[in-house]
């Protein structure tokens, strides 16, 4: 017997010392020519999703899954676009996030522009599998002044019909206090969240007309 408490003794340390559900690691203070990005994505299909999930081949399974979404993506150099995808998974472990979830990640910022340009859509997947993925248009940029060091971009709602899944509705809601504190539990030092002015992108063909 005195061995047996011996052994759980040992065991309730071990556990102590290293928890069984380890909390994510806190994103760093960002450094001068970074900046902590936060906002949220939620889909709400008009759609008769059972039906889609069975056209779809779904699993019971499959189908108790929720909906997840990509993290956009600014690159710093679109001549080094690659380069610095890599470099945006290397700094930001998590780069899905549910639906209704504060996505939060950290962005390199051009050192002369102060600009971010998202050049590619988020990927959203509902039932959370790549079965039944849509694409919502991102197709924006902001600028990030001097000594800003985390910025909001929104809550965007959306609402899709037809088979298709086109986009019926997409809303920017502001919730700032709400994504404020989403951010102060994944930060290690409490960061003043600054509201981006989103701003359409000019392409060329656009600039030509």
């Amino acid at each position: 017997m005195k061995n047996k408490f011996g052994f759980i003794a040992v065991l309730s340390l071990l556990f102590a010392a290293f928890p069984v559900f380890s909390e994510e690691a806190k994103i760093r203070e960002p450094g001068k020519n970074e900046v902590i990005l936060i906002g949220k994505f939620l889909v709400t299909p008009t759609q008769d999703m059972d039906f889609i999930a069975k056209t779809r081949n779904l699993s019971n399974e499959e189908k108790k899954g929720r909906a997840n979404y990509t993290l956009p993506f600014a690159p710093v150099d679109m001549d080094d676009i690659d380069d610095d995808y890599e470099d945006f998974k290397k700094a930001n472990k998590k780069l899905e996030f549910e639906e209704g979830q504060f996505f939060y990640a950290k962005f390199k910022v051009n050192k002369k522009s102060r600009n971010l340009e998202f050049v590619s859509p988020v990927k959203y997947r509902f039932f959370g599998s790549e079965k039944t993925f849509i694409y919502i248009p991102f197709d924006f940029n902001i600028d990030i002044p001097e000594g800003i060091q985390a910025a909001y971009i929104g809550s965007f709602y959306c609402e899709t019909k037809g088979k298709d899944f086109a986009f019926s509705k997409i809303k920017n809601i502001d919730e700032y206090d709400a994504a404020q504190e989403a951010l102060n539990r994944v930060t290690e030092k409490k960061l003043r969240l600054y509201r981006a002015n989103i701003k359409e992108n000019i392409h060329e063909e656009a600039k030509k007309k």
